[in-house]
């Protein structure tokens, strides 16, 4: 692992804690790099998973898939961001995928490894707690704008919160996120522009 990416995910993390070297140290050894190609999956949906990730460089999206195979983005993430899918310990069942958008270098960790580091660490837990809260965060932010805002108001605010990655995804990806069909973010679009 190059030193870059240590230093980039020891930085990252100081932004929920501040670990000590022997922390960052047993933190860092259950991760692995791991390279991925444009359109690799990470996980299908409904598949069994127990990771921790941390995006080194790239982008990912979280998605939905319908019986009838319609694609629903739930999230992207780009550099600097953690994210984990719950392992089937926690009683749920994985309902979506994680496919790669981008070639991306991602930091990966088994959860059960990070859990274990909680028993002897509070610092290592409270981590997992702020990176939880942060995850329940966007998505309370997420679910309320589809709530409380039209499509053009959701539109209008990914762009602005999330310039970085709106010039790096697809039309078909950016409506599925949306909630919307292509056509329909189309005409949005224009009439922003």
């Amino acid at each position: 692992m190059q030193k870059s990416h240590i230093q980039y995910f020891q930085n990252t993390l100081k932004q929920y804690v501040k670990l000590n070297s022997k922390e960052f140290g047993m933190l860092l050894n259950i991760f692995k790099l791991k390279n991925y190609k444009n359109n690799d999956h990470i996980i299908n949906p409904t598949e069994e998973n127990n990771s921790v990730f941390f995006i080194i460089s790239g982008l990912v999206r979280y998605y939905y898939l319908t019986e009838d195979g319609k694609e629903w983005n739930r999230a992207f993430l780009s550099e600097g961001m953690i994210s984990t899918s719950f392992p089937k310990d926690f009683g749920w069942i994985n309902p979506y995928g994680i496919q790669v958008i981008e070639d991306s270098t991602i930091l990966v960790a088994d959860f059960s490894d990070f859990q274990l580091l909680f028993d002897d660490n509070p610092m290592i837990e409270r981590l997992q707690r702020r990176l939880i809260e942060s995850i329940l965060i966007k998505k309370i932010d997420r679910e309320r704008s589809f709530l409380q805002s039209s499509a053009n108001m959701r539109y209008k605010y990914f762009v602005e919160q999330f310039p970085q990655i709106f010039q790096r995804i697809t039309q078909y990806h950016l409506a599925s996120y949306l909630g919307i069909t292509e056509a329909s973010l189309s005409r949005l679009a224009s009439k922003v522009d």
